[in-house]
């Protein structure tokens, strides 16, 4: 156990800085403690009524993990959904937290084994899936995991999406994080680090009109086709 803390208590330094608005706790498939820092769907859906001029009605989260983003879709009143590749643990110890100008909220996820339940985050790869069609889909950590032969194949799944958000280590967050003496990590072994510019140059080979939100630290990608 206080290997386990040690290792959260590394991981939180650099992650806080980058992603200061929402965390949550999980234990992962092999048992141990984890923390996730991610992007509120209520902040992504309000970039998208910037862009769009309409609300977005429907979410769906790529490596939905427990399903605690999807579950806070839900809070916000959206459609949301989601797969994952595996079944972690039912998180019924779990909390996750809202920040937002030094205040903290957080509550329970003990509910979210009903999105497995009735079919709300399916175990599957994204790789099966037919196109996806939410207004807003979400990817933290996901495109690292696939290698650059297969990411195009990947980003087809997103062409008919409203906006694609993407969060995920890039080279210049190893680069930081070791400036601070941090070795970055993931409960997954990720396959493509890249800069933020060759993810930019991907998103638009693969036909997005894409950029990196500074304020949510996150890729915002649009298909060119809409």
């Amino acid at each position: 156990m206080f290997l386990r803390i040690i290792k959260n208590s590394i991981m939180r330094c650099y992650y806080d800085i980058k992603y200061p608005y929402m965390e949550y706790n999980f234990t992962g498939i092999d048992g141990r403690d984890y923390i996730m820092f991610s992007v509120p769907p209520i902040m992504l859906a309000n970039e998208y009524q910037k862009i769009f001029n309409t609300k977005p009605k429907t979410f769906f989260d790529c490596g939905a993990a427990t399903g605690a983003v999807v579950d806070l879709a839900i809070h916000y009143g959206l459609d949301a959904y989601g797969i994952d590749i595996v079944k972690y643990p039912d998180q019924h110890q779990s909390w996750f937290y809202m920040r937002e100008r030094q205040h903290k909220w957080g509550w329970s996820t003990a509910s979210l084994k009903k999105l497995f339940d009735n079919g709300r985050i399916k175990i599957k790869s994204i790789l099966d899936c037919e196109p996806i069609t939410a207004d807003i889909a979400y990817c933290n950590g996901t495109l690292t995991y696939f290698d650059e032969q297969t990411l195009p194949i990947v980003l087809s799944k997103f062409q008919k999406v409203g906006m694609l958000c993407a969060i995920h280590n890039t080279t210049e967050d190893i680069n930081a994080a070791k400036q601070m003496g941090e070795t970055l990590g993931t409960c997954n072994e990720p396959r493509t680090i890249r800069t933020n510019d060759w993810w930019i140059e991907t998103f638009f080979k693969n036909n997005f009109d894409a950029h990196y939100n500074a304020q949510l630290r996150t890729f915002l990608a649009i298909p060119r086709q809409k």
